[in-house]
């Protein structure tokens, strides 16, 4: 209870200081809390409205055991529309040190769900520090990795040499679009050491999926890559 108290503190202590700093509303709008100082990161944004917030900083470090040496990042362009950022602290290239990563969500409405990914590679040169490192975007990897096709009830998923066919008819879905359509729902979340992209195949707007695709993600020196995907159908 003690600790959860300090923490709820130092959140409202940024608050207060970045509003003071920039005459203007600053909120932590995601938060990892380690049990070392060093580890604790804050998401930290202005509000724009009562739901959207733009001009991002990410603060590693930091705490009430926090000594100093906070690290800070800022990135004016990142823009979140609604509800709040997932913010990840994980090792996702293998490299034994945790990386940040932040998904925000970029389009959101009824049966919409779109999220823009940002990935800081943690690095030592010779001190610790991060640097952001470019990530193929769910949309770039469908376009490169899968092809969907609609015949008739039939709509066929190749990826690589894996064909799918599932019939939209056994859905029940009554006005279904000429070319199925991918992307209305995503997700980023890191499992086990990789990074992982998801998203739905729909045929008809809103709420009409047949399936999903998942993408695991390699780091390949330069960025990090969609690998492989593989599709699974929903059950009607």
């Amino acid at each position: 209870m003690m600790k959860k108290f300090f923490i709820g503190l130092f959140i409202m202590v940024i608050v207060f200081q970045t509003e003071k700093a920039y005459a203007i509303q600053r909120v932590v709008t995601s938060h990892i809390i380690s049990d070392v100082w060093y580890e604790n990161v804050f998401l930290i944004a202005d509000k724009v409205d009562s739901m959207a917030t733009k001009n991002f900083t990410v603060q590693v470090g930091g705490g009430v055991d926090s000594v100093g040496g906070e690290l800070l990042y800022n990135f004016p362009n990142w823009y979140n529309v609604k509800f709040g950022p997932k913010l990840f602290y994980k090792d996702i290239n293998s490299d034994g040190r945790k990386d940040v990563i932040v998904a925000l969500i970029s389009g959101a409405g009824v049966s919409l769900s779109t999220k823009e990914i940002h990935v800081l590679n943690q690095v030592n040169d010779p001190n610790r520090k991060y640097e952001e490192v470019p990530v193929e975007s769910i949309n770039d990897a469908v376009k490169r990795l899968v092809k969907i096709e609609r015949k008739g009830n039939k709509i066929t998923v190749l990826i690589g040499k894996e064909k799918y066919v599932v019939d939209y008819s056994k859905f029940g879905y009554y006005t279904p679009v000429d070319t199925p359509g991918v992307g209305a729902i995503e997700t980023y979340e890191p499992k086990e050491g990789i990074l992982y992209g998801l998203t739905n195949v729909y045929v008809t707007i809103p709420e009409a999926y047949i399936g999903s695709i998942k993408f695991k993600y390699g780091w390949d020196g330069k960025m990090y890559k969609a690998e492989s995907a593989t599709f699974n159908v929903y059950k009607p």
